[in-house]
């Protein structure tokens, strides 16, 4: 079976992160999925199309994962779309000034909608979300 793609999913809620599996999975995708920072670093490879990293997580946080992901020559290409519930301002600024792609909070989106944002992000290799239009709250 073709894959459409290679998404590393770095998600601690257990829920989440299977449901986001299942529906990212049936769509065609191929899933890796990890639950905190370090294992984020280690699994994070040339080959993956897409990350869809959450902040809050575990041993590094995700604002320090991208950080270290867009230093690195192996990874800093890689889109990397933060997926949270955290909208302070200043975090998401800082994340897009440091390499993010995107912002997607996960209680105003539904699990097909997120992935619809995907799609969007691997079909649109340029595509980048403007930090204004999030809406913060």
């Amino acid at each position: 079976m073709n894959s459409k793609g290679k998404i590393l999913l770095v998600e601690d809620e257990s829920f989440i992160s299977e449901l986001y599996q299942k529906i990212l999975t049936e769509a065609g995708y191929q899933v890796i999925t990890v639950i905190d920072g370090e294992q984020a670093l280690k699994m994070a490879s040339s080959d993956l199309n897409l990350i869809l990293l959450d902040i809050m997580i575990p041993k590094l946080n995700g604002i320090e994962v991208l950080k270290k992901l867009k230093s690195q020559e192996s990874t800093k290409k890689i889109p990397v779309v933060l997926i949270t519930n955290l909208g302070s301002e200043n975090i998401i600024n800082y994340a897009f000034r440091i390499g993010a792609q995107g912002y997607l909070m996960k209680m105003r989106l539904t699990p097909f909608e997120i992935l619809n944002k995907v799609d969007e992000f691997l079909n649109n290799p340029n595509y980048r979300m403007e930090p204004n239009t999030t809406s913060y709250e």
